[in-house]
């Protein structure tokens, strides 16, 4: 779904943009349309069906410009990880955001967003409101965050919330989302919405009723950790490292290159990593996943000793 909703438009105006700069010529697109709808299903076409430009394209921007070649990477500009992303080009660095974008595994930052309000409400009073009955934060103290967060002044963006308390919001977030996908559950109803009606505190209700397993918070919080350190390890495996945690340089118009170390810094302890963002071994063995550790040792990826 988020190929569809992102990559494709994305794809489809980076050939046509390619050929606007003379990089692709009338030859890449023959029997094209000129009026722009057509020459876009057109084009779309070409691409599920891997003919002609589009079997290139199909890859998606960033491997397609690598084919192509001739100036086509600078066009190749909203890419994580080689993927294409939301093309949200905001103004100011959001930590939460940074970290999302940055670090997750599943790529698209839909993928990982959720319960955490995307701006601080602008008065206390909105602030209270939201508060109120919140069931599902993971701890109280989350509901300080919410009420302190300004927008403007010292307890704004881009440090405020801090690089500690952005690693506790993004880390819950992407639990949920990693729960979700285990139960196969819609994100609609749990990671991906403000104030849903299931979370960290009933979910392991609803899980322990419907298949007879003895599941607690705890319990369900490890496995959750379990699926998010394989899902790393098997990247950091093919060669991801913290230089690749980095969203497009154009993403927001003001960046802090100060803070946006910082924040990977203090995420990648939080989470139990070394500072290339790969799971240690000390991580990885109380989450009972002690053969990964092993398998990142032999493979050279952990140095033996190391955590």
């Amino acid at each position: 779904m988020a190929w569809t909703h992102f990559s494709t438009p994305q794809i489809l105006a980076f050939a046509f943009e390619l050929k606007e700069a003379g990089i692709l010529t009338d030859a890449d697109f023959p029997g094209c349309p000129p009026d722009n709808e057509g020459r876009f299903f057109w084009l779309l076409d070409k691409v599920a069906r891997r003919e002609g430009i589009g079997d290139v394209l199909a890859d998606g921007t960033y491997w397609a410009a690598k084919k192509i070649g001739n100036g086509a990477e600078a066009y190749a500009h909203n890419t994580i990880k080689k993927h294409e992303q939301l093309p949200l080009k905001l103004s100011t660095l959001d930590p939460i955001y940074f970290l999302m974008y940055a670090t997750n595994e599943k790529i698209s930052i839909t993928q990982i967003e959720g319960n955490w309000p995307q701006a601080p409400f602008p008065t206390m009073e909105e602030r209270l409101e939201f508060c109120e009955g919140l069931a599902q934060l993971p701890d109280e103290h989350f509901k300080q965050y919410l009420l302190d967060w300004e927008p403007r002044g010292e307890r704004s963006n881009p440090y405020f919330p801090t690089p500690i308390m952005c690693s506790e919001i993004v880390d819950w977030m992407e639990m949920l989302h990693n729960i979700d996908d285990a139960l196969g559950f819609c994100a609609g109803m749990s990671s991906f919405c403000l104030k849903p009606p299931y979370h960290i505190h009933n979910f392991p209700k609803l899980i322990s009723s419907a298949t007879g397993l003895d599941i607690d918070e705890a319990g369900l919080k490890k496995i959750a950790n379990r699926s998010r350190n394989l899902h790393r390890a098997l990247n950091v495996r093919i060669g991801m490292r913290r230089v690749d945690e980095k969203p497009p340089e154009n993403h927001w118009k003001k960046r802090f290159p100060d803070l946006e170390k910082t924040l990977l810094d203090t995420y990648y302890k939080y989470k139990g990593w070394n500072l290339d963002g790969i799971p240690t071994k000390e991580r990885l063995q109380e989450l009972g996943l002690g053969y990964v550790a092993e398998d990142l040792e032999k493979r050279g990826i952990l140095k033996v000793g190391e955590g």
